[in-house]
């Protein structure tokens, strides 16, 4: 079965600040205080979220950049998505 991916995309939460350097990315969740790191691809998730890109768009560049097989990085674009979501960094962008 093949997981489906939101359409809508997600959005950056107000409570999250990231910093990007050369090794990746840092955000901190500035209501709980705690600081999550991810690679570059992580970065590259990240910063597609703040262009409120699809997910598929997403998935689609790091497939490109990276040169995975489009599955591959699809499932690992969702995994790092719901990661973030977990620890309310993002959030599903509702449509209107």
């Amino acid at each position: 079965m093949k997981k489906e991916i939101d359409p809508h995309g997600f959005i950056v939460s107000p409570e999250a600040a990231a910093s990007f350097h050369d090794g990746g990315i840092v955000i901190l969740h500035t209501g709980k205080g705690t600081l999550f790191t991810a690679n570059k691809a992580g970065a590259r998730v990240w910063h597609g979220v703040e262009q409120r890109l699809p997910s598929e768009a997403i998935a689609e560049e790091i497939s490109s950049v990276y040169q995975l097989a489009q599955t591959t990085a699809r499932e690992h674009t969702l995994r790092f998505l719901a990661q973030l979501e977990r620890h309310a960094l993002i959030r599903r962008e509702v449509a209107s």
